[in-house]
């Protein structure tokens, strides 16, 4: 067994597509493309909108904020909530006071997640 830890004082800073108050750090990537990483926005901290390269999944780990999709409509996440995007889909995200989450990122990426209208 081997720990790792999570350090976000490593991370990059994100400020494509207008992106503000954003931190990324990867966590793993497997030869197939799928992607994992670990982000922080903090309070007012937003990601522009921007095309995803993929399927992406934005797992709510702490804290609540909002994400949009192709319609503009923003609709608020929270903890233990995940949002879905569609590879080409534009879509952005943000917080008013601060939250953590888990990109995952890849192709057909099969969903076991129950869905929530809201």
């Amino acid at each position: 067994m081997r720990i790792y830890r999570v350090e976000p004082e490593y991370a990059r800073i994100v400020t494509a597509f207008g992106s503000s108050g954003a931190k990324i750090a990867p966590i793993l990537q497997n030869t197939s493309g799928c992607h994992v990483s670990y982000l922080k926005l903090t309070g007012g901290g937003e990601l522009g909108q921007h095309p995803a390269v993929g399927e992406q999944v934005f797992l709510v780990l702490e804290g609540e904020g909002w994400v949009e999709g192709e319609t503009g409509e923003r609709v608020v996440i929270q903890a233990g909530e995940a949002a879905f995007w569609m590879d080409g889909e534009n879509h952005r995200s943000g917080s008013e006071h601060g939250l953590t989450a888990m990109l995952i990122e890849g192709s057909e990426l099969d969903i076991r997640l129950s869905l929530h209208s809201k």
